[in-house]
């Protein structure tokens, strides 16, 4: 059987199981109808060896029963002999099916438990690869983005960093640092709107908070989401003292863990050489 199913084969089961039971009732319908016959033969046989009147009409139908028997015990094991093989070949019938079904059964199990590992171990390495990608965004977010920002306030299109033997390069560029996460962003906006309304009824600040003031003034488009450039890398490089300045703090830190980017293979690349006269291989990212 070509492309048969466990559901097939347990519905051939059932219908061979039901077929069996059928041939067995009649198989023993057959066995009483022959021990009903021969009964009536011994007792045929018996009432007509003490029959004291002879030429009556019982003693012809006592000779009929004896004298018929033998064909019809003939006939009636022949049938009943029959239907056993029509049962021996439906039993043997059914033996393959469960062999069959035991077969596909522990390939079908077999394939569940490999299918199974495989979405286990997709997922385990998903998730695996997921916090690995986070924890990277994360520190690039915290140590290197805040980097791209020269000593004057200038965004550079991009910083090389290398290892210290020479042999490693990260390459960390701004082309796609352009998403904000709206949660976190929501937060820090929260977190500056206090800091405003905090200071702006002073008359007087001093230079570092009159300096904060106006970074994180410029910050906001129209008061409602963060514009991406020179001044919020600013912003984020600042080191802020959580004592002083607590909001902007932790406005600085939700800002830093909200930056995403779409590619990661567009924002940093990575790569490495033998040593420092080798030329420099791309190391791919996935």
């Amino acid at each position: 059987m070509k492309n048969i199913t466990l559901l097939n084969l347990e519905s051939l089961l059932k219908s061979a199981k039901k077929k069996l039971e059928k041939l067995k009732k009649e198989e023993a319908k057959a066995r009483k109808k022959w021990a009903d016959g021969y009964r009536e033969y011994k007792k045929a046989a018996k009432n007509l060896a003490t029959l004291t009147r002879h030429g009556t009409k019982k003693e012809k139908k006592l000779c009929k029963i004896i004298l018929g028997w033998d064909q019809e015990t003939v006939e009636l094991t022949v049938k009943r002999d029959e239907i056993r093989e029509v049962i021996r070949q439906e039993e043997e019938r059914m033996t393959q099916l469960r062999i069959q079904y035991a077969e596909l059964l522990k390939e079908t199990e077999a394939e569940i438990k490999v299918d199974d590992e495989i979405v286990k171990q997709v997922f385990s390495l998903s998730s695996a690869a997921a916090e690995a990608f986070g924890k990277r965004n994360i520190y690039l977010n915290e140590h290197a983005y805040t980097r791209l920002v020269d000593s004057n306030g200038n965004l550079r299109s991009q910083i090389t960093l290398d290892s210290f033997d020479g042999k490693k390069r990260v390459v960390v560029m701004t082309s796609t640092i352009t998403i904000i996460a709206p949660d976190l962003a929501a937060e820090a906006k929260k977190c500056i709107e206090d800091f405003f309304i905090e200071f702006q009824s002073q008359v007087e600040m001093d230079p570092l908070t009159k300096k904060l003031y106006e970074l994180t003034r410029k910050l906001l488009i129209e008061k409602t989401r963060f514009k991406i450039g020179p001044d919020l890398y600013v912003f984020l490089s600042i080191d802020l003292d959580e004592e002083i300045f607590p909001k902007l703090a932790k406005a600085q830190q939700l800002l830093k863990l909200s930056l995403r980017s779409g590619k990661t293979s567009s924002y940093i690349r990575l790569y490495e050489r033998e040593n420092r006269t080798s030329p420099w291989k791309r190391v791919s990212l996935f």
